[in-house]
């Protein structure tokens, strides 16, 4: 609080100390806000198709730590055999991007994470769709819906992203995502 004189006038005691206390504020307030601001931590929910098991996760999508992949590798592990593979953070990016840019709030169904080597040949000799070294057995790929979005909206905003591979599997009613080269089918 200022302490006028009697000439009303600011002593320069009081100004001194008031502005002390503007540049400390300034100094402590400025990175707590401009920390807070570039940290737009994301949550993701997850529903695996197979498993019927759950997995909600809050990210910071620039700066995913090894604790979140962790958690979303063993979700994402191939379902068939158990065996997990590190995700790549950047799968993981790519939907924090789409969940923003769709606005969904949704949770992301998925129908296929990591795959093993042996499933993935399992699945190629069942389908022609399969490709050889899918990325999947990188831990590059994921096969997904998003509950209250069309699967044809959810290609459509991962094609424009131009972050990676997206294919379209309308019958199916999935989209596959990677962190490949851009492509899409």
């Amino acid at each position: 609080m200022l302490k006028k004189q009697s000439n009303s006038r600011v002593s320069r005691r009081s100004f001194l100390l008031l502005s002390a206390q503007c540049v400390a504020s300034a100094i402590v307030g400025i990175p707590v806000l401009s920390s807070a601001a570039r940290i737009p931590r994301q949550t993701l929910s997850f529903y695996h198709t197979h498993t019927g098991e759950t997995l909600e996760i809050a990210l910071d999508p620039k700066n995913i730590g090894t604790q979140a992949v962790r958690q979303v590798s063993r979700f994402l592990r191939d379902f068939r055999t158990g065996e997990t593979h590190p995700i790549d953070p950047h799968l993981l990016d790519l939907l924090c991007r789409i969940k923003k840019e769709s606005g969904s709030d949704g949770t992301i169904e998925v129908i296929s994470g990591y795959r093993s080597p042996a499933t993935n040949e399992i699945l190629r000799k069942k389908s022609g769709g399969v490709a050889k070294k899918s990325l999947h057995m990188q831990g590059r790929a994921i096969d997904i819906r998003l509950s209250n979005l069309q699967t044809c909206k959810l290609k459509d905003i991962a094609c424009s992203l131009k972050q990676g591979g997206v294919g379209y599997y309308a019958k199916s009613d999935f989209v596959h995502l990677d962190t490949g080269r851009i492509r899409y089918w």
